[in-house]
């Protein structure tokens, strides 16, 4: 998800301040002539209020796959005690909402940074929560908050994991804990290593989110929340769960979604529904509708595997349950990308 400024190369937005509004989204590419540029307009005459702000959502379509191990790597200090029923909820409702087609693995090992980690076969399909619980008790407290060097050592090193992991499938890992991630690596150097690792990676991250942001009773100050967990998951677009939310179960179902090709996308915040366009791979992209009941943008042709898809539209109301700032640099009604 991006605001607006940050695409004006893409494609711009003229709003007027009438209100009723012409909106046009203007595509710019490079012709089959030496710096020949071909513009084309979509334009929608709508009624929006006169201070309408521009917002983009987006996603790059993924494939689909059959096979996906997911490592649960989870912070096991003493003050991590009171998340462990959300903590069963959350790996119960992944393993509830697994699509029924992927084959699925899914292990759960500590932050602590040693070389093995408990030798039990990871849970699989038709698996109930009380394995679950047992593979988690069979976890030792380790006060520990490495999760990137964790799970590094762990799938390179533990003897039994290579008895397990299949490196043609997905990977999923799920950062869980209430401190800042401690490792001696720069979380640049760790997304270099698992940007590698497999050829579809994914992450997740339950943490303690920033304290202005923060559900908790008593928000976190800001040296206890996850902010290198967050980068990491932030890179690889994936969902980030506050770890003081009481239900971790439809969070997790989300994230989990996020491991298939997007059938369909909820959109950030609240539409002027007249106003909604949506590109794919800079294109204007017409097999879609929109549903105001769940706000989502619903696709009758799926787009293909590696498609970069654009939802733009006007806000009319934000989803304040985000925190969002929509600052351009140049305010949106001054620019004027008409030829």
């Amino acid at each position: 998800m991006m605001v607006f400024k940050s695409l004006l190369a893409a494609f711009g937005i003229l709003l007027m301040t009438s209100c009723t509004t012409n909106i046009d989204y203007v595509l710019n590419g490079e012709g089959p002539g030496e710096k020949e540029t071909i513009i084309e307009y979509v334009e929608v005459e709508v009624e929006v209020a006169p201070d309408a702000e521009i917002w983009i959502d987006s996603f790059t379509q993924i494939g689909a796959f059959e096979e996906i191990d997911v490592v649960w790597v989870i912070d096991k200090s003493c003050s991590m005690n009171s998340h462990n029923t959300s903590l069963l909820a959350g790996v119960e409702a992944m393993m509830n909402s697994l699509p029924g087609h992927i084959n699925w693995r899914l292990k759960m090992i500590t932050a602590g940074s040693w070389a093995t980690q408990a030798t039990t076969f990871p849970l699989t399909r038709g698996d109930t929560p009380q394995d679950a619980l047992d593979m988690l008790s069979q976890l030792p407290n380790d006060g520990s908050e490495s999760g990137f060097e964790a799970i590094k050592e762990y799938v390179l090193t533990d003897t039994y994991a290579q008895t397990w992991l299949r490196h043609d499938a997905a990977f999923l890992v799920v950062f869980v804990s209430d401190e800042e991630e401690q490792s001696t690596m720069l979380v640049g150097d760790f997304i270099s290593w698992y940007d590698k690792f497999r050829t579809s990676v994914y992450v997740a991250s339950i943490v303690n989110v920033d304290p202005a942001n923060s559900v908790c009773s008593y928000p976190p100050s800001s040296t206890m929340s996850g902010f290198r967990y967050i980068e990491a998951t932030d890179y690889f677009a994936g969902n980030v769960i506050d770890i003081c939310e009481s239900d971790w179960g439809t969070a997790v179902e989300e994230a989990t979604n996020e491991i298939e090709p997007h059938e369909d996308y909820g959109l950030t915040h609240f539409p002027f529904e007249d106003t909604i366009v949506v590109f794919a791979d800079g294109e204007p992209y017409y097999d879609w509708y929109y549903d105001s009941s769940d706000n989502r943008v619903y696709f009758d042709i799926i787009p293909d595997d590696g498609v970069h898809v654009e939802i733009g539209y006007a806000v009319e109301s934000y989803n304040h349950v985000i925190n969002h700032e929509v600052t351009p640099e140049v305010p949106l009604r001054e620019i004027n990308l008409s030829p």
